[in-house]
């Protein structure tokens, strides 16, 4: 009876999407909402789900985006980028150790903040051969904390007057993962998106030094590093849009679908967060969690509006 519900809703919510009567953030409260009223056991399933989704959209928007616009982002936002990502790490180390963290809980939080949520702290989690259930700590924290900025970072974008290329790279800088930053920057426009996915990417590529950095904290020696694959792809489709004008109504295309599953992709996160996950995090690991995110946050905006 519930997987029929859920099966109903999705689809519903999938038709709304279509005809552009939900944005990113009602999409995800659309799915949290059932998640918690329906209390279903497919949690696992649709965080997967949404993964793989959200991945297959980005490289979907690199259809949009000419690659030449690309490289120049990531040029533009290359010393704001290591700046606040530099902040985040040496606040995360000083915050964890001081509220006596678990060593490893407190450097996955760090790497997910700094660099790329779900993403880095998986990289970083078999660097440093993690506990399972202190990478599903970090990955929980990240993921709640995900959603706030969701929804509330558009709210601060408008009540500070922030251009679209403002608020690209700032929610590109200081929202976690992915998913949450195209979401975010979609409700703000089109422009901000295309800048927040670009800035968002080149981030993410500090996976490789971060990674890198800690295999030889704790380990002495490298480890294997796992770069998105989904990145290259990004890259490669940005290529072809660049390099195949005539195809620019195709690739458009690509772009606007891919803006609807990211939409889809974003309800399946929320309809991943049931009771059973918010149960599982501790206090001292989210409080930490959040100290950082605002500290990121509020740096990451002085240097997109000072520097």
């Amino acid at each position: 009876m519930v997987r029929s519900v859920v099966i109903v809703i999705s689809l519903s919510v999938a038709v709304l999407i279509y005809l552009n009567l939900l944005n990113a953030g009602l999409a995800l409260f659309a799915g949290l909402a059932t998640a918690l009223v329906l209390r279903h056991s497919y949690s696992g399933f649709c965080r997967k789900v949404s993964a793989q989704l959200l991945k297959l959209s980005i490289v979907g928007l690199g259809f949009g985006l000419n690659l030449q616009g690309l490289w120049q982002t990531t040029q533009d936002t290359f010393l704001i980028t290591f700046i606040s990502i530099a902040v985040a790490i040496a606040t995360g180390v000083v915050v964890f150790k001081l509220m006596k963290i678990h060593h490893q809980t407190g450097l996955l939080i760090t790497s997910g903040t700094a660099i790329c949520g779900g993403s880095a702290i998986a990289a970083v989690s078999q660097a440093i051969k993690s506990h399972p259930d202190r990478t599903a700590m970090a990955v929980t924290v990240v993921f709640l904390l995900n959603i706030v900025a969701l929804y509330t970072f558009p709210y601060i974008g408008h009540w500070l007057d922030l251009t679209q290329y403002q608020f690209g790279i700032w929610a590109a800088l200081a929202i976690h993962d992915t998913s949450s930053v195209v979401g975010a920057a979609s409700q703000y426009g089109d422009a901000s998106l295309q800048i927040a996915t670009a800035t968002k990417l080149a981030r993410t590529l500090w996976i490789i030094p971060v990674t890198l950095l800690a295999s030889v904290w704790f380990n002495g020696h490298k480890s294997r590093l796992n770069l998105p694959v989904f990145i290259v792809f990004f890259v490669l489709a940005s290529a072809a849009n660049s390099a195949i004008p005539s195809f620019a109504p195709v690739f458009q295309q690509i772009s606007e679908i891919a803006k609807f599953f990211l939409i889809f992709a974003l309800y399946l996160l929320g309809l991943g967060i049931t009771p059973q996950v918010i149960k599982q995090v501790d206090s001292k690991p989210l409080i930490m969690g959040a100290i950082l995110w605002l500290v990121l946050a509020v740096v990451s905006l002085a240097l997109v509006i000072y520097l």
